[in-house]
């Protein structure tokens, strides 16, 4: 295989191939499996592979290999399935940012991990970045523990630690879902991000179906852990004020 830079029409053509294999394969696709599919150099589609993940076109997974990156996922996201579930909960997202200061997301479970579908940013100056888009752990987010507690995705098979202080014990685990369970909101402390601290709580359909969590995330020094139960009870308000029965096809 020749590994001579491509130029014009010839270039665009192979970022675009390399784009849709991103785009239609089952999970995260590597470098080697590209240059095995397309039979390019692994010189050339390494630099096209650089030049769409500078462009956020794909990204790199957490568990290795390329994914469809954040303005894929953004543009997809506003025409697509979770549009309504989007539109219905935006109001609760910004009356809790409003009333906390923190950001807020809108999360989803998905093969990946959980999965921010849309968000409301933080008004301090020392805020969360951009999660939409992004994929996180489900047992190291509070979304996803929120998820799992209630039935609304399967259990992963295993608990990579992503912290020292992620569960990474199946039975403990279990036990931390239980209590999401009877208290109806999770927590992280540390288990996705040194100083990260985030609080979810669950969006349920008209049936009493979880379909999705609503989050706020924020570091240590602003959330701290005798204001957990406060904060989700503002939250838990904040959602059921937004419900409605429709919302229930909307994830």
């Amino acid at each position: 295989m020749s590994d001579k830079p491509v130029t014009g029409t010839q270039s665009i053509d192979r970022a675009c191939d390399l784009l849709m294999r991103i785009m239609n394969a089952d999970g995260p696709i590597t470098l080697t499996e590209l240059v095995s599919q397309t039979k390019l150099a692994k010189g050339t589609t390494s630099r096209i592979l650089s030049a769409l993940e500078r462009s956020a076109l794909i990204g790199r997974s957490p568990y290795g290999g390329f994914e469809p990156g954040s303005e894929l996922n953004k543009f997809a996201i506003r025409g697509g399935a979770y549009a309504a579930i989007i539109e219905a909960f935006t109001p609760a997202m910004e009356q809790i940012a409003k009333a906390t200061g923190e950001t807020v997301n809108l999360g989803v479970g998905s093969p990946h991990g959980l999965e921010s579908i849309a968000q409301v940013d933080s008004s301090y100056l020392l805020g969360s970045h951009d999660w939409v888009g992004k994929m996180v752990p489900l047992h190291a987010s509070a979304s996803g523990k929120v998820l799992l507690a209630n039935g609304a995705y399967p259990m992963p098979s295993e608990l990579t630690p992503v912290t020292s202080e992620t569960i990474t014990d199946f039975e403990q685990f279990e036990i931390e879902l239980r209590k999401v369970r009877e208290r109806g909101y999770a927590t992280i402390r540390n288990e996705l991000e040194r100083g990260l601290v985030a609080i979810a709580v669950p969006v349920f359909s008209h049936t009493g179906k979880v379909i999705a969590a609503i989050s706020i995330t924020g570091p240590a020094e602003r959330i701290i852990e005798t204001d957990e139960m406060r904060t989700a009870q503002l939250m838990q308000i904040a959602v059921k004020m937004s419900h409605k029965p429709e919302h229930e096809g909307a994830a």
